[in-house]
């Protein structure tokens, strides 16, 4: 069985994540519950961790500060970050410290899960090798990972560039996120960061702005157009562009039409 450390300053928080996740069923085991970075070390010492879920905020010791620690004293447990606070910093922090993941509360239990299913697989999958052959995997998966690692900014650039090519398809934070190798909830804290305003928002606005062009410069029908930026439905396309506009396509289009004039 695979040894998990939780750490929380929240009682409630810990209780959860120990009841609700099926550890067992992963393969796992909760080796220890810590209130604070300085307990979970203390614990640490006691049993080495395959997989520790820390908190950021938490006194005494905070969540970055006993990651660093842990790296600092060699330990190589895949580590998955849990806060309410989303800041980019954080997120920055996180990377350099070889997190695996950054989860945002309140928690998307049933995503947890799938990730540390997956953590899980990965593990166990690399213990079955003999000695030389796990050494030889770690060290190509960890080339692998640096020549491959992209930076916050990178990473959104490739989703914007991703988006627009796609703004006709029915486009969902999972699709982005998978495509970008970073689960929904860091994918949309970076982008919340990096652009001011969610996924939803920035898709909606960029359809907005395709549609406004079509309807200026294109005989296309105002159906045709909503078809051609995702929106299958006249009704439905006809109601986002007028909450975004103030008028319906085709009072734009007449508007348009007479400023040409």
């Amino acid at each position: 069985m695979l040894k998990v450390l939780l750490v929380d300053d929240e009682a409630p928080i810990l209780n959860n994540l120990k009841k609700v996740i099926p550890w067992e069923e992963l393969g796992m085991e909760v080796m220890g519950l810590a209130r604070s970075g300085q307990e979970a070390l203390a614990l640490y010492e006691q049993q080495i961790p395959d997989i520790v879920l820390s908190d950021i905020r938490m006194p005494v010791m905070d969540g970055l500060s006993f990651i660093a620690e842990l790296r600092r004293r060699g330990c190589t447990a895949e580590v998955l970050l849990l806060t309410g606070y989303q800041e980019f910093e954080y997120a920055r922090l996180a990377i350099k410290y070889k997190v695996r993941d950054y989860i945002c509360k309140p928690i998307h239990y049933k995503e947890l899960e799938n990730t540390l299913r997956l953590i899980g697989k990965q593990l166990i999958r690399s213990r079955k090798l003999d000695p030389l052959q796990f050494v030889a995997t770690q060290m190509q998966t960890q080339d692998i990972t640096e020549q491959s690692k992209k930076s916050p900014h990178q990473l959104m650039e490739e989703a914007v560039s991703y988006i627009m090519g796609r703004l006709d398809k029915d486009l969902g934070i999972d699709e982005l996120a998978g495509h970008l190798g970073i689960s929904c909830s860091y994918f949309s804290l970076l982008f919340k960061n990096h652009l001011g305003i969610t996924f939803v928002e920035y898709l909606t606005n960029q359809r907005i702005e395709a549609a406004k062009y079509l309807l200026t410069h294109s005989d296309k029908s105002v159906s045709q157009i909503g078809i051609s930026i995702g929106y299958q439905e006249r009704r439905y396309f006809t109601k986002v562009f007028q909450r975004s506009t103030g008028m319906t396509p085709s009072e734009f289009r007449e508007q348009v039409k007479d400023l040409v004039r």
